[in-house]
C-alpha cells in the first residue's frame, strides 16, 4: 500500500443535496429585513459615543447633547456643523504634500469620524478617493504592513477552519450587514501574489459603493481571505502581516469557502451576497461554476467588469451599425476581464436565440503562445481555457491570428506593455469597417497600447476603450474621447438591487439586463466622440437606475423575495441609500404627566395658568 496520503477530491455537489445543506444551516439572524442602523439610545453612553467611530460627532456635538452625554470639556467649545467639519478637513487636506500623507490623515479620519469621513469623500470623490485607488497608488499594497493604522475589515485565515462562524460572529455591525467583498490577494492586477496585503483592494471597492452610489456602508463587510502567499519576498519580510506559509489552493480551498458560505448564511442570513475580487482566473471559474446557481454569488473582477465591458461592446456597435451576432471576437491574454467579457458575450449571443456551439463561433482566444486551438503543441491550452478551445489549425502570433479570422472587435488584458503593435493595429484596420479594441491591462504603463497609436495606426477609424482613465486625443483635426471601462458605473447598482429585492441567487441575465441599461445611458454627445460611457459625473446617477433596472427585473422574473413589492421601487431604492447627515444624538423630551380636565373652571385655569 503506498505510503502517500490520500488527497481528498473535490466532486460536484447535487443541487438537492446542497439545498438540504443550506436549509439545515442553524440561521442567527436575517439582516434582510434589518432597516434601523441605528444603537438604542439608552444603551449608548456619551463616552461611547465620542469614541465609537460610526457613532461619533467630534466637534459637531451640541452644547446641550455635550451636557447631557457627559462629554462636556472633552472637546473644544466651539460647535461646527457637518458642512464646516468638511471643508475644515478640506483644506488641511490640501496641506499634504505626499500620497503617504494624505492616506494616513483619511485613514485616522475613517477612524475617528466615520461619517464625516464619508462627507468628505462625497464633497469631491476625483480628489480624496485617488488617494486609496491601486491604479494610482501601488506603493498602498507594497507597505500595507507600515501603513496598517486602524481596523476596517475582516481577516479570516486559513487557521481558521472550523471556527470560521466564530470569527464573523466578532465583527461589531453583524446586525445591518447584507454583502461580504472578499479578496484573497492571488491577483492584484500586475503586482501578483501579494497576499493579506490586497486587502485595501475591497476597502476601496467599499468606498467606491459610498462615493458613487451612496451605498449604506453597514451594509457591506470588507473581508480578506488569507489563504498564505507564494510570494517570497512576502515569506521573508519581517513586517509581513499575513500568514507566513504557503498558499492553500485546490481542495483544500473549495473546503475551506464551502465552510465560509455556510457561515456567512448563518450569520447574515441566506439573502447575504458573497463577491469575491482578485482571485486566480482558474479559482474565480470554478468558484462561479460550483455557487452562481446555488448561493448569491457573484465575482467582482469576471462578472462586474464583463458586464461594463459588455455595455462598451452594446454602445460601440450602436456606432458601427453591425448586429451583435454578426462580429468576431478576439480575446489577447488570460486575465479575469477577458474572461468574464467573452462569457457576458456568449450569454448575450444564446439570449439573441443563437445555441451555444454557433455562440462560441464567434469567440477567439490568443495567448502569448497563438491562438487557443484543440491539441496545441508543445504549448498547451490551459485549463481555464478549455471552454474557449476552438478547432483550427494552429497560428503562432497575433498578427497572423488578425489576418486570418478577421475580427471586428480586439480584447487585450494580458498585463503584456505595448503588446498591439503598430503592425497589429493597422491589421485591424484592414480587418473591417471600423474596429473595436479594448487594451484593458492596468496601470497604463502596461496597457496593450496607447489611445494615440490606436487612432494613428487605424487612421481615426476605431472605437477604443480602456482600463485606465485618459485625457482626449486629436487626430485628423478632430478629437476623440478614450472610453473608460471600469466596474463603478455599475458595482452598486446591480449589489443595491440584489440586495434590494432579496435575491437568493444572481442569474447570468441580471448582467445583460445591467449592461443594456448602462448603454442606453451614454450622451449623444460622447457617442459623437466615440465616448461609449455615461460622464463620471454622472456616476450616481447611472447607479441608482442600474439599481432599479435589477430590482424590476428580479420581480418581473419572480425571483425577488421582499413582499410586498414596492409600488414606487425607485423611491423604495433611494430610502435605502446612505444618509449622510448627522442624526440626533439626544432624544426630544415630552411631558407625560395627567393632562385630562375635569371641570370647566379647571379648564380655563389650565389655560391660563399652566
Amino acid at each position: 500500500m503506498s505510503s502517500k496520503k490520500k488527497q481528498p477530491q473535490h466532486e460536484c455537489v447535487d443541487r438537492k443535496d446542497y439545498l438540504a445543506t443550506c436549509d439545515s444551516v442553524p440561521i442567527d439572524r436575517d439582516t434582510f429585513w434589518q432597516t434601523n442602523e441605528e444603537l438604542p439610545r439608552n444603551t449608548t453612553s456619551g463616552q461611547r459615543i465620542l469614541r465609537t467611530t460610526w457613532l461619533s460627532k467630534s466637534t459637531a456635538f451640541s452644547h446641550r447633547e455635550q451636557q447631557l452625554l457627559s462629554i462636556n470639556g472633552l472637546i473644544p467649545f466651539s460647535v461646527y456643523s457637518l458642512e464646516q467639519q468638511v471643508q475644515m478637513c478640506g483644506q488641511y487636506f490640501d496641506k499634504f504634500q505626499t500620497l503617504f500623507q494624505e492616506y494616513l490623515f483619511l485613514s485616522d479620519l475613517e477612524s475617528l469620524n466615520r461619517k464625516l469621513f464619508y462627507n468628505l469623500l462625497i464633497s469631491d470623490p476625483g480628489k480624496y478617493m485617488s488617494v486609496f485607488r491601486i491604479a494610482e497608488f501601488p506603493s498602498l499594497i507594497r507597505n500595507f504592513s507600515v501603513l496598517y493604522t486602524n481596523n476596517r475589515g475582516m481577516y479570516v485565515t486559513i487557521k481558521d477552519r472550523g471556527h470560521i462562524y466564530d470569527v464573523l460572529r466578532n465583527w461589531p455591525l453583524r446586525h445591518s450587514v447584507r454583502y461580504v467583498m472578499v479578496t484573497n490577494g492571488n491577483n492584484i492586477m500586475n503586482l501578483g501574489d501579494v497576499g493579506t496585503s490586497g486587502a485595501p483592494v475591497v476597502f476601496y471597492k467599499m468606498y467606491e459603493d459610498v462615493a458613487f452610489g451612496r451605498m449604506n456602508p453597514d451594509f457591506c463587510l470588507p473581508l480578506m481571505m488569507d489563504l498564505g502567499t507564494n510570494n517570497h519576498d512576502l515569506l521573508q519580510n519581517t513586517f509581513y502581516m499575513g500568514v507566513r506559509e504557503s498558499r492553500t489552493t485546490g481542495p483544500e480551498l473549495f473546503e475551506f469557502f464551502e465552510e465560509f458560505t455556510l457561515a456567512v448564511m448563518r450569520i447574515f442570513g441566506p439573502r447575504a451576497v458573497i463577491q469575491t475580487q482578485d482571485f486566480s482566473p482558474k479559482e474565480t471559474l470554478q468558484l462561479l461554476d460550483l455557487y452562481q446557481k446555488r448561493k448569491c454569488y457573484m465575482d467582482i473582477s469576471v462578472q462586474l467588469y464583463g458586464t461594463c465591458g459588455l455595455a462598451g461592446l452594446l454602445g460601440a456597435l450602436s456606432i458601427t451599425e453591425v448586429k451583435f451576432r454578426a462580429n468576431t471576437l478576439l480575446f489577447y491574454g488570460l486575465e479575469n476581464f477577458n474572461f468574464g467579457l467573452a462569457r457576458m458575450c456568449m450569454a448575450y449571443l444564446m439570449r439573441q436565440g443563437l445555441d451555444r456551439n454557433a455562440a462560441q463561433m464567434c469567440i477567439w482566444f490568443c495567448d502569448a503562445h497563438g491562438l487557443v486551438v484543440h491539441n496545441r503543441s508543445p504549448h498547451k491550452v490551459p485549463e481555464e481555457l478549455s471552454e474557449f478551445s476552438r478547432t483550427h489549425a494552429p497560428i503562432d502570433t497575433l498578427l497572423e491570428v488578425i489576418e486570418q479570422i478577421k475580427p471586428t472587435v480586439l480584447v487585450g488584458c494580458s498585463a503584456h506593455a505595448n503588446a498591439f503593435t503598430k503592425d497589429i493595429l493597422r491589421a485591424m484596420e484592414r480587418s473591417c469597417a471600423m474596429p473595436i479594441i479594448f487594451a484593458m491591462s492596468k496601470p497604463l504603463p502596461l496597457a496593450e497600447c496607447t489611445a494615440e497609436d490606436a487612432f494613428v495606426y487605424t487612421k481615426g477609424r476605431c472605437i477604443f476603450i480602456s482600463g485606465c482613465e485618459m485625457p482626449p486625443v486629436k487626430y485628423a483635426n478632430k478629437w476623440y474621447q478614450p472610453s473608460f471601462c471600469t466596474d463603478t458605473y455599475i458595482h452598486c447598482g446591480i449589489t443595491l438591487g440584489i440586495i434590494l429585492s432579496g435575491l437568493t441567487n444572481v442569474p447570468d441575465e441580471l448582467f445583460l439586463v445591467a449592461a443594456e441599461r448602462l448603454a442606453s445611458l451614454v450622451w449623444p454627445t460622447d457617442i459623437v466622440k466615440r465616448n461609449v460611457y455615461p460622464p463620471k459625473s454622472k456616476i450616481n446617477c447611472v447607479n441608482l437606475q442600474i439599481a432599479e433596472s435589477v430590482f424590476t427585473f428580479a420581480y418581473r422574473r419572480r425571483l425577488a423575495t421582499l413582499w410586498p413589492e414596492p409600488s414606487n421601487p425607485k423611491e423604495y431604492i433611494e430610502s435605502m441609500l446612505f444618509k449622510s447627515e448627522y442624526s440626533d444624538t439626544v432624544p426630544t423630551l415630552y411631558c407625560t404627566e395627567d393632562q385630562n380636565i375635569g371641570t370647566s373652571e379647571s379648564v380655563n385655569y389650565y389655560k391660563h395658568n399652566i
